[in-house]
């Protein structure tokens, strides 16, 4: 009665100084007949993609067995479709090449002239075929996504193994994938394992496996492991005129000292938090008394109200990894070395404009990236900048970073114009690319360093910048590692770390968080409050719309243009009906593709 058995499954690696480290440890698993859609949660590091290539046949486990049952006879090439975190595509390549060659690569008996019918027809399912000739590194991230799922699906597998298939896509490029892959299951009767940091995805699954330190440490389902925390979550109402995210903000520079709290987020108009186990609803409110008192402005109990909640997969998922976080998984961001740090200050006409964007337009050739935008941000103002893969927010960052010059318009950092100042407006910026773009064959001791003094650190403030970040970011155990062979979300944590390491007065961070784990997001969100709290002014772009929560306003583009700007309460409010952000997002891109016929655009350059 089961397809695929795990006995003691164990696989071990060799850093770079040397040392082994095991990836799984002793993994022992049954998966019923039944069970076809499989998810596969954890932190990063946790295995998860260790034992997705041991199921796909790219690794040996260096100890126990596995056994795979998909159908009456030995399991062939053809039974597997394997899709990584990296993608595997040959970017040099058409569409429709890269389509063949994985058909092919997995043994696919079908005739020349039926094969190429076979994959027109999965182009067209997906929405690509009028892609088939472009180069495969000319599509936008979503557009890739959805090329590299199809080359796992184009050898009809009876297994498919997805790495995170949708990380760093678009809520509506994500819900487009993820139908794909229902459909084919769901015609096939095939069976799918996949990993994803998107929990909501977890939470339909038939079974979900939850991976901590190589080791598996829940095997259930989602309403089984939503069930621990039912007791430990409540939410924060607050009354008229009190704003949600900058309370949210305050308390979550106090997280790291809470004696009951273990987590905190904005959702829905609304603050929701997790206790630590044991905590009553009577402790839980006799601490936010005394953290709200301290609260900007400050709150009485007649300024909110405390109810029980229903638990989320992620007050679960924060709940598991708590255990192994850093005594203080909420690390606060490093001080400045001001006196004293500016409040973030009301937002409107008295408000310090720090970034003005007046008009500008960016073109490649005859295809325009972005159309004529305008928009102003504040001093200590989190701004969010929304949209879909390809929708032209990475080409206004880097317009903006002045890293790319505009075709038209003007652009104001703290009053100077890029165009006469940019090094000196680049002296005041920190900048986390969406891709990896530090030194891979350096350690991450020698990137910090480097990073340091191309900002002109030297001597004791290096090393103490240096010391706080490592802190910050818990560096500690990787520092002799070289950054490409650090997981993913350590990776990331290292960009931050570079890009803060010289206190920019302006941080852009583009998908900052694409790649890290609901721990791991908390935590950079902790930091990122206590920053804006004193003074720095942020610019996020992210496909996790929760996140936008934590904006005091942010946008939302499509096809290089600026739909609507304005505050998550604004953007939200539907009467008395509250409505998430990510619904207000693909409420606004369908309309507006809607009116122009069910144009998608061209791939981004």
């Amino acid at each position: 009665m089961t397809w695929l058995r795990l006995d003691s499954v164990t696989k071990s690696f060799t850093k770079d100084d040397g040392t082994r480290f095991n990836a799984l440890q002793d993994i022992a698993l049954e998966l019923k007949r039944d069970e076809h859609l499989i998810a596969l949660i954890g932190p990063d590091g946790s295995g998860k993609s260790t034992l997705l290539k041991i199921l796909a046949g790219h690794l040996t486990p260096d100890a126990g067995h596995y056994y795979l049952s998909l159908a009456d006879r030995p399991v062939i090439a053809s039974d597997i479709g394997y899709m990584s975190q990296t993608l595997g595509l040959y970017e040099d390549l058409s569409v429709g090449a890269n389509l063949e060659l994985f058909a092919q690569l997995r043994d696919l008996k079908i005739e020349s002239e039926q094969l190429h019918q076979y994959l027109d027809q999965l182009l067209t399912q997906v929405g690509l075929i009028k892609f088939k000739d472009y180069a495969a590194g000319a599509l936008s991230g979503g557009m890739k996504q959805k090329l590299a799922l199809t080359c796992a699906l184009s050898a009809q597998p009876k297994l498919l193994l997805l790495d995170e298939p949708t990380v760093g896509v678009d809520p509506i490029s994500r819900r487009e994938l993820w139908a794909i892959i229902h459909q084919y299951l769901a015609r096939t009767n095939s069976y799918c394992i996949f990993s994803s940091l998107y929990l909501e995805e977890a939470d339909v699954s038939a079974r979900t496996l939850f991976i901590k330190d190589g080791r598996l440490i829940f095997s259930g389902t989602s309403t089984e492991l939503k069930t621990q925390v039912q007791e430990q979550c409540f939410k924060l109402s607050l009354t008229a005129g009190h704003s949600y995210q900058q309370v949210a903000r305050s308390l979550m520079c106090h997280l790291g000292h809470s004696t009951t709290l273990q987590d905190l987020c904005p959702r829905l108009g609304r603050i929701d938090l997790l206790t630590k186990p044991g905590t009553t609803q009577a402790a839980l409110s006799r601490e936010l008394t005394e953290l709200l008192a301290r609260a900007q402005p400050e709150l009485t109990t007649h300024d909110y109200e405390l109810t029980p909640r229903a638990p989320l997969l992620e007050d679960a998922y924060i709940n598991l990894t708590a255990a192994s976080a850093p005594s203080e998984s909420a690390a606060p961001a490093p001080e400045t070395t001001a006196p004293s740090a500016p409040q973030a200050p009301a937002l409107g006409a008295s408000g310090e404009v720090i970034i003005d964007v007046q008009g500008i337009k960016k073109q490649f050739g005859t295809f325009t990236a972005v159309h004529d935008s305008n928009f102003k941000v504040y001093r200590g103002e989190i701004f969010g900048l929304l949209g879909p893969n390809g929708a032209g927010k990475t080409t206004t960052f880097r317009m903006i970073c002045a890293l790319l010059n505009p075709s038209a318009g003007k652009i104001l950092i703290e009053g100077m114009s890029l165009a006469h100042a940019k090094s000196s407006v680049r002296a005041t910026i920190g900048y986390v690319a969406q891709k990896f773009c530090l030194y891979r064959n350096l350690t991450v001791k020698q990137n910090l360093k480097y990073f340091a003094q191309s900002y002109g650190l030297t001597g004791s403030y290096l090393k103490e910048r240096m010391a706080v970040m490592v802190s910050t970011f818990h560096l500690e155990p990787y520092l002799n590692e070289s950054a490409i062979n650090l997981p993913f979300g350590v990776q990331r944590s290292l960009s931050m770390a570079c890009a803060l390491i010289h206190e920019p007065t302006i941080l852009f961070l583009d998908e900052a968080t694409s790649g890290a784990d609901p721990t791991a997001r908390r935590s950079f969100w902790a930091m990122i409050a206590r920053l804006a709290a004193q003074g720095t002014t942020i610019i996020v772009t992210t496909h996790f719309m929760e996140e936008a929560e934590y904006c005091d306003r942010f946008l939302i583009q499509d096809q290089g243009q600026i739909l609507i700007l304005g505050r998550p309460d604004d953007i939200c409010g539907r009467g008395d009906k509250r409505i998430s952000i990510e619904e207000a997002f693909i409420h606004c891109i369908e309309e507006r593709r809607s009116a122009q016929g069910g144009s998608h655009g061209k791939p981004s350059p």
